[in-house]
């Protein structure tokens, strides 16, 4: 391995738009389904259930007015397409026009930030729990933005009439919720009185009282309503907090600017870390691809035939290329590269269905030295070998039929090899750490991927991902 909501009494928010405009910057997303409405809200009501504002749930099914982080791990099934993320989201319920209470269809959040290379960023702490918006508001918020599927895109405005979106089929209308990015580094909770978390300066640093940097949590909840055809948003409402009457509930009901939203992360905390250190602080668009889990490799180099007596341990690449032609493999050169990585630990805690879903998978970065693309094999072989003293003379067994296979090109960028069946083998067999070969596309083309310990790493990652619907 080589070195190499606020709530008016807790944050006034400033007007002007800025929060779902084209984004080119680090992200990771998740797209969630609805789950529920209650009048709940752990947050700012923890322990009284029932008392909260009518609120729309996503993300962890287990949400209530006990929700913590403890409880979101030990309860950790989500309907999220990203099934580590089992933060809990909620934001206040819709009412039309016409008095009809409607329910949201999915929400999609996108963790993104600015100018990580001068303010990096720091891993959401466990549980930490945000408020966006204004429950109080009374017009246009920056942070706060309104879209019809059928619109000009994103405005802080009320008073667009929102038609069919283009399908037709229905009319879609999104409210976009950008959360504080700058924690204080002590509460985990804002209180009334008292704000945990603030928002960077356009340059994207924190200021002083605020000064850990934390991706920034922008929250999209969509509504898909075909059962109307146009839709004045000046017009719609949003719930309040109730007035009670010992254990009846009288809803109260707010304008559009009243938009808020609640966030407590849910994130196991080697995925808040991935988000961070090895996603967004290098600049890249994960999409999906944050991990449960994840393991460095442990060892890594190459071996080759043309030179069988040299160690490259203290190489700074790792190097691939055998031909299968003209007489086969063992007539041409062949150079391969060895990677070894401790097994990381699958999840626990998730309902049968959802732990299906998870799979070991390698990434690797790196790609084919000339023009075309081909594919790359994974062999399996033991891990008795020292990345410091192997050479091709005393390399390890190497069995050709291959674990996982690679589809490469000329473009250096991230792989994803999917090694699950082996990985579980090894579990199964009380192993507690895999290798591999990685042999060439048989054409004698040569490939470079890039070790541990540099800042695209190897890894072996456990991920799971369902596809949530956006409706």
């Amino acid at each position: 391995m080589k070195p190499t909501t606020l709530l008016r009494s807790l944050i006034p928010l400033v007007t002007g738009l800025s929060a779902f405009s084209a984004w080119a910057g680090p992200q990771a997303h998740v797209v969630c389904a609805y789950d529920h409405t209650a009048g709940d809200d752990a947050i700012m009501m923890y322990g009284m259930p029932n008392h909260a504002m009518l609120h729309d749930f996503f993300g962890n099914t287990h949400i209530d007015a006990y929700t913590d982080y403890v409880r979101l791990r030990n309860q950790p099934e989500t309907n999220c397409d990203n099934k580590a993320d089992s933060s809990a989201w909620w934001a206040p319920t819709m009412r039309l026009p016409d008095g009809q209470i409607v329910k949201p269809a999915y929400q999609k959040t996108y963790y993104q930030s600015t100018n990580v290379d001068k303010y990096p960023l720091t891993p959401f702490p466990p549980g930490l729990e945000l408020l966006a918006g204004d429950h109080h508001g009374t017009g246009p918020n920056r942070r706060i933005t309104f879209l019809c599927g059928n619109g000009k895109g994103y405005t802080n405005t009320a008073g667009e009439v929102c038609g069919l979106r283009a399908k037709g089929d229905a009319v879609q209308f999104n409210i976009g919720l950008k959360f504080p990015n700058c924690w204080d580094g002590v509460n985990l909770k804002p209180v009334r009185g008292r704000m945990n978390a603030t928002y960077t300066n356009d340059a994207g640093a924190c200021p002083a009282e605020f000064p850990v940097k934390i991706p920034t949590v922008n929250m999209n909840v969509a509504w898909v309503l075909p059962q109307i055809t146009s839709l004045d948003t000046a017009k719609i409402e949003l719930s309040m907090d109730p007035v009670m009457d010992g254990e009846t509930r009288i809803e109260k009901w707010g304008s559009i600017y009243t938009a808020h939203a609640d966030f407590i992360n849910g994130w196991p905390v080697q995925s808040a870390e991935f988000m961070t250190s090895k996603c967004m602080n290098n600049n890249m668009d994960c999409g999906v691809q944050i991990p449960f889990s994840y393991a460095r490799a442990s060892a890594d180099t190459w071996v080759s035939s043309a030179e069988p007596a040299t160690n490259f341990g203290d190489d700074a690449t790792l190097q691939v290329q055998d031909d299968w032609r003209n007489g086969g493999r063992t007539a041409n050169k062949e150079i391969m590269s060895l990677v070894k990585f401790p097994i990381p630990p699958l999840p626990e805690g998730y309902s049968e269905a959802d732990a299906a879903l998870f799979k070991y998978t390698i990434r690797i970065y790196g790609g084919r030295n000339a023009d075309g693309a081909d594919q790359v094999f994974f062999y399996p072989t033991d891990t008795r070998w020292d990345e410091h003293q192997v050479t091709w003379n005393n390399r390890p067994p190497c069995n050709y039929l291959s674990d996982g296979i690679m589809y490469t090109r000329t473009q250096r960028d991230y792989r994803y090899v999917d090694v699950d069946k082996a990985v579980r083998a090894a579990r199964a067999a009380g192993k507690t750490e895999i290798a591999w070969y990685i042999g060439g596309d048989r054409k004698a083309n040569n490939y470079t991927f890039n070790p541990a310990g540099t800042k695209e790493d190897l890894l072996l990652m456990v991920t799971a991902y369902k596809t949530t619907p956006e409706i």
